[in-house]
C-alpha cells in the first residue's frame, strides 16, 4: 500500500523469523530511507502441531481514574474498557515430504466507555427565547429584518420584543433540523449535554499457507491473507452528529488482502534462483450521515464533521527474480523487482454541504456582545456555505523498475566485502481518466494532462538513479569484529515515487457562497445556495487556490553509513559501540506556496490591510476571498493577485540528517538468561519537521508552515523527530 501504511500485522504465533536491518543493507532491498525488517512466516512440518490463546482486559483490573471524584453516585463505576485478543494457529502434512499447511487465525473484540459533552439549544432558546444569561447577562438578539444604514453609512437593527423570535420567523428549515438536536441533560447554557457510549471495534485476520516441495530441486509456497476492522465511535449526539474525538471521524471499515506466490528452483550445485510475485490491497471506507453539515458557533455542529465520507483503495503488485550463484570466494546475486500501483479514491472533505452560522446577522453591528449564533440559524441566516463536489473516483497509476547485483567476496578467512548497485526507474504516475491538471507559472492556467497537447504526466523520468551499496567485516582478533558499510538508496515518497502525484483540482472542486458585506447573509436556510460547479477551462482556477509541480523534481536519496565494533567479553557476554549516520535529500514535503509576499514587502506592516479598488474585480467569481469590489493591498503585492494561493505541489525540497552513537551490551542465552540493554544517543536535524504530520490521505495541502518558502534554510532546526536519548533493555529467563 502507500508509504507509512501496512495492510495488517503478522499474527505473532506465525511468525517464524525476524531480521532487522538497521543500516546500508545489501543492494537486494530498496526504497526506504530507515532500515529494512523482514518476517518470515511460519510453514508446515510432517508433524501436526497447533496454538490457542486468548488474552482478555477488564475495567474491574483497572485503577481508578486519579482525578475521579470517590462519590459512588458521582462516580458509580470506572469507565467500560474490556478487550479480548483469541486465536489459533495450525499445521501439519497433507502429503507426507511433499505438501504442507499452515494456518492462523485472530479476532479482537474492544469495547471502550466514551463521555461526550456537548453544548446544545436550552429548551427555552429551541421556543427562540433568548432571556437565560450567557455569561452573566442575557445577550440581545436583534432583528435581521430591520436592517437599516444611517447617517455616516453605519447599519443598525431594531432588536426583537422581549429577546424572543416569533414563531412565525423561524425558518421551516431550521425547524426541521432543530429535531435532531437532543434536549439538555443539564442546566446552564454551556457544556449541558452529557452523553455516555460504548466505542467497538472488531477486528478479525486469518493466514494460510500451503508448501510444496515438488523435488529436491523445487520448491514452493503460496500465501494468502485477510483482515478486516469495523470501527464505531461514539458520536456527541445521538443522530451520529457532531465532532468525533477519538479514533476515526466516523464509523469505518477497512479490508486488506494479501498474496504471496514463491518458487524456487536450484539450477546446479552453485546457483539458485528465486522467483517471488506479491500482491497487497487495503481498502478503507467511511459512511458520514446523509445531512449537510451545520456549524453554529459555540454549539455542537449537526452532521457529520469534515473527511468522513471517505472511500479509497491501493493496492501493489510486485514481482521480483533473484538468481543467485557462487563461484570460488564470491557469491552474486542478481535480480530485477517491478512494481505496480494503483489508488482510487472517492474523498471530498464536505460532499453534502457545510452551512455557518454566527452572531453576524442577529447583532446589533458594530457593537460587540450582541447577537447569538443559535439566533441566526432558526431565522436561517447563513454567514458561508462550502460544497465539496467529486463527480469520479481519482484514479492515479504509478509503476517502478529496479535492478540490484550484488557480490559478497571473501577474500580471506577474515575479511569479508560485500559490494552492489541498485539501478532504479521511478516512471512518472498517470491518472486512469486523466482526471488530473497542473498550473502553468507562465502563462496563469491550468493544464489538463494528457488533453489538448500536453504529456499525460507531470514529471519527468529520471534514468541515473543508481545507488550504490558496500559493506566490510573484519574479524581483526578471535574476540574481536570490525564493520563498516554505506548505502545509497532511492527511496519511497508519498506524492513524488507514488500515484498520487497530481492535484485533483478542478476534478475535486470546491464550491463557495459567502456574505458580502457581512450584514446580509449569503442566503437563507430554506432558499437554499446558488454557486454552481466551475467549468472545467484553462481559467477554472481564477480566484481559487491552484497547484503547479516542479516536472524536474525526482526521487529524493537516502545516504546511510555506519562503522562498529564488537568484542567478546567473555564466553556470553559481548559489547559493541556503533557509530551510525544518514543524510536524506529531497525530503518530501507536502506544498509550498509561492503566492507569498517578500520580507520588504512584509515590512509595511498595518499599509497591508488598506483595501483598494479590485483591478480584477467581475473576472474573478464573487464567491472568492478575493472577488470583492475592493481588497487589502496585499493581496495585489503577491506574484500572482488574481489566486489565493499558488503551491508547487508534493514538493521534495527537505533536507534532513541524523547522526548516533550506540552501545549494545548483551547475554546470550546460558543459564536459562539472555538479556540485552542498548543506548543510544543521537541527533536528528531538518528543514522539513511538518512532514511527518503529513500522509497521502491528506491530500493537497494550500500552504506548507514555513515561515518562507524560498529562504527554507530559516526552518532548518533539531526535528520533531528527534529523540535524542533512548535507552532499551530486556531478557528472559527460562528456570530449569
Amino acid at each position: 500500500p502507500e508509504p507509512g501504511q501496512v495492510p495488517f500485522l503478522p499474527v505473532i504465533d506465525a511468525i517464524d523469523s525476524l531480521t532487522i536491518v538497521r543500516n546500508s543493507p545489501p543492494a537486494e532491498f530498496g526504497r526506504f530511507n530507515g532500515g529494512v525488517v523482514t518476517i518470515v512466516t511460519r510453514a508446515g512440518g510432517d508433524s501436526y502441531h497447533g496454538t490457542i490463546f486468548d488474552f482478555g482486559r477488564h475495567e474491574a483490573l483497572n485503577a481508578r481514574n486519579l482525578f475521579a471524584p470517590p462519590d459512588p453516585v458521582a462516580e458509580p463505576g470506572k469507565p467500560r474498557f474490556r478487550r479480548q485478543q483469541f486465536g489459533g494457529t495450525g499445521g501439519g502434512p497433507l502429503r507426507k515430504g511433499r505438501l504442507f499447511f499452515f494456518a492462523d487465525y485472530q479476532g479482537t473484540a474492544q469495547t471502550i466507555g466514551r463521555v461526550a459533552i456537548s453544548t446544545v439549544p436550552t429548551l427555552l432558546q429551541r421556543q427562540g427565547i433568548f432571556t437565560e444569561p450567557v455569561g452573566g447577562r442575557a445577550t440581545p438578539v436583534y432583528d435581521p429584518g430591520t436592517l437599516a444604514q444611517v447617517a455616516g453609512g453605519a447599519f443598525t437593527r431594531a432588536a426583537f420584543p422581549g429577546n424572543v423570535i416569533p414563531a412565525s420567523r423561524i425558518d421551516p428549515a431550521a425547524l426541521a433540523l432543530l429535531q435532531r438536536y437532543p434536549h439538555p441533560t443539564s442546566d446552564g447554557t454551556a457544556n449541558n449535554y452529557r452523553r455516555v457510549a460504548d466505542e467497538h471495534d472488531a477486528q478479525r485476520q486469518i493466514d494460510g499457507r500451503l508448501d510444496y516441495h515438488m523435488s529436491n530441486r523445487t520448491r514452493a509456497f503460496a500465501r494468502l491473507s485477510v483482515f478486516r476492522d469495523d470501527f464505531i465511535p461514539v458520536s456527541p449526539l445521538p443522530d451520529g452528529s457532531g465532532t468525533i474525538t477519538s479514533g476515526a471521524t466516523g464509523p469505518q471499515q477497512t479490508a486488506a488482502l494479501a498474496i504471496a506466490l514463491n518458487y524456487q528452483r536450484t539450477l546446479g550445485s552453485r546457483s539458485v534462483n528465486e522467483l517471488r510475485i506479491g500482491y497487497t490491497r487495503r481498502a478503507v471506507g467511511r459512511r458520514g450521515l446523509d445531512i449537510a453539515t451545520f456549524m453554529i458557533d459555540g454549539y455542537q455542529q449537526l452532521g457529520s464533521p469534515p473527511n468522513t465520507t471517505s472511500d479509497y483503495r491501493t493496492d501493489v503488485t510486485q514481482v521480483i527474480d533473484a538468481l543467485t550463484w557462487a563461484r570460488g570466494r564470491h557469491t552474486w546475486k542478481a535480480g530485477v523487482d517491478a512494481r505496480w500501483q494503483r489508488l482510487d479514491v472517492v474523498q471530498p472533505p464536505s460532499p453534502n454541504g457545510t452551512y455557518r452560522f454566527s452572531s453576524l446577522f442577529t447583532d446589533l453591528p458594530g457593537t460587540s456582545g450582541t447577537g447569538s449564533s443559535f439566533a441566526s440559524f432558526l431565522l436561517g441566516q447563513v454567514q458561508s456555505f462550502s460544497i465539496d463536489l467529486q463527480r469520479n473516483a481519482i484514479r492515479p497509476r504509478a509503476h517502478s523498475a529496479e535492478f540490484f547485483l550484488q557480490d559478497g567476496w571473501t577474500p580471506t578467512d577474515r575479511l569479508t566485502i560485500d559490494a552492489g548497485v541498485r539501478y532504479t526507474l521511478n516512471f512518472p504516475s498517470t491518472e486512469a481518466d486523466d482526471q488530473a491538471a497542473v498550473f502553468n507559472l507562465d502563462t496563469e492556467r491550468l493544464e489538463f494532462l494528457g488533453r489538448d497537447g500536453h504529456p499525460r504526466t507531470a514529471r519527468e523520468l529520471h534514468k541515473l538513479n543508481f545507488g550504490p551499496r558496500l559493506g566490510v567485516t573484519w574479524r581483526a582478533a578471535d574476540r574481536t569484529v570490525l564493520s563498516a558499510g554505506y548505502a545509497l538508496v532511492w527511496i519511497e515518497q508519498t506524492g513524488i515515487t507514488t500515484p498520487f502525484t497530481t492535484p485533483q483540482f478542478p476534478f475535486l472542486q470546491t464550491l463557495t457562497q459567502r456574505t458580502l458585506d457581512s450584514v446580509t447573509p449569503a442566503f437563507t436556510l430554506s432558499a437554499g445556495p446558488t454557486s454552481t460547479p466551475i467549468p472545467l477551462t484553462p481559467d477554472a482556477g481564477l480566484g481559487q487556490g491552484v497547484f503547479a509541480v516542479d516536472r524536474s523534481l525526482g526521487s529524493g536519496s537516502a545516504q546511510q553509513w555506519h562503522v562498529a565494533v564488537r568484542r567478546q567479553l567473555g564466553s556470553h557476554v559481548s559489547l559493541e559501540l556503533a557509530y551510525a549516520g544518514s543524510t536524506i535529500t529531497h525530503v518530501g514535503i507536502p506544498d509550498s506556496n509561492l503566492n507569498q509576499l517578500s520580507v520588504n514587502e512584509l515590512a509595511m506592516g498595518p499599509a497591508l490591510l488598506e483595501r483598494v479598488a479590485n483591478p480584477f474585480f467581475g473576472q474573478i467569481p464573487r464567491s472568492s476571498s478575493i472577488g470583492d469590489a475592493t481588497i487589502p493591498i496585499a493581496q495585489l503585492l503577491k506574484p500572482y493577485p488574481r489566486f489565493t494561493t499558488v503551491s508547487l505541489y508534493r514538493q521534495n525540497v527537505g533536507t534532513s540528517a541524523y547522526h548516533a552513537g550506540e552501545a549494545t551490551l548483551e547475554h546470550r542465552l546460558a543459564h536459562g538468561l539472555s538479556a540485552r540493554v542498548s543506548y543510544t544517543r543521537s541527533r536528528l536535524v531538518d528543514d522539513a519537521s511538518s512532514v511527518f504530520d503529513a500522509s497521502i490521505l491528506t491530500g493537497p495541502v494550500a500552504n506548507f508552515p514555513v515561515a518562507d518558502s524560498f529562504t527554507r534554510s530559516l526552518e532548518r532546526d533539531l526535528s520533531n523527530g528527534d529523540m535524542p536519548h533512548v535507552l532499551v533493555a530486556g531478557g528472559v529467563f527460562l528456570p530449569s
